[in-house]
């Protein structure tokens, strides 16, 4: 099994908008970068009827791996520690490209809140516990980009800012709040690639062997019709 940690975390506040729309299509946001405590509106959506007509704003986690040293696996998982999460489990969180921070994860700046591609999901909708573990399994389009790419760019956002809805999920004020523990560990874990030929050669244990007749063992996969 193999685990890699963040390379970089935060999440950036969206502009405090006068409709839900502009709150969805916001630009510039307060990037709240290198995050190493709890912070329960990690992933959000605030909604308050207020005076003149009302405030709608959503919140987004950004994340960054340095993917350099990953060349294949498979069962990629994020894993983080919840420090909030909403009592309604229709409220899930996706995984999604984002290009925030130049992409190699460089510092998150305020106009990097709408920097976030949509079209391209590498999670299912996923529920959020009010703590503890939780786990994301990665999809497919998450493992092409990882193995094959010094740099994985995942954001966190709310299914209902995924699906850009054209009414707000909430008929009175409130807020809808997924919280992450930054303090912990932020990982990828996945399962290695197969090293190539593992059984013995002659009594010779597979890890003291580099080749078979000229042949490294990474690129056998039988000796003899043998597995």
């Amino acid at each position: 099994m193999g685990t890699l940690a963040s390379n970089r975390k935060g999440y950036i506040q969206g502009p405090s908008a006068s409709s839900y729309s502009d709150a969805l299509g916001g630009g510039t946001g307060t990037a709240y970068d290198a995050q190493s405590s709890n912070a329960n509106t990690a992933i959000q959506y605030f909604f308050s009827t207020g005076r003149g007509g009302g405030t709608f704003r959503f919140t987004r986690t950004f994340l960054h791996f340095d993917t350099s040293g990953i060349t294949g696996g498979s069962s990629f998982q994020l894993s983080l520690t919840s420090s909030a999460g909403s009592t309604d489990s229709t409220y899930q969180v996706v995984a999604v490209k984002h290009t925030a921070g130049s992409s190699d994860g460089s510092e998150l700046a305020n106009d990097d809140f709408g920097n976030i591609d949509r079209n391209t999901t590498y999670s299912s909708a996923t529920d959020w516990a009010s703590s503890g573990t939780v786990t994301i399994t990665l999809a497919a389009a998450a493992a092409t980009q990882i193995i094959n790419n010094n740099d994985f760019n995942v954001a966190l956002i709310l299914q209902h800012d995924l699906a850009e809805e054209e009414e707000s999920p909430l008929e009175e004020s409130g807020n809808i709040s997924n919280g992450i523990a930054f303090g912990s560990a932020i990982n990828l874990t996945y399962t290695d690639p197969a090293s190539g030929y593992t059984h013995k050669v002659n009594t010779v244990a597979a890890a003291s062997i580099g080749k078979v007749n000229t042949v490294a063992t990474a690129n056998i996969g039988k000796i003899n019709t043998v597995d």
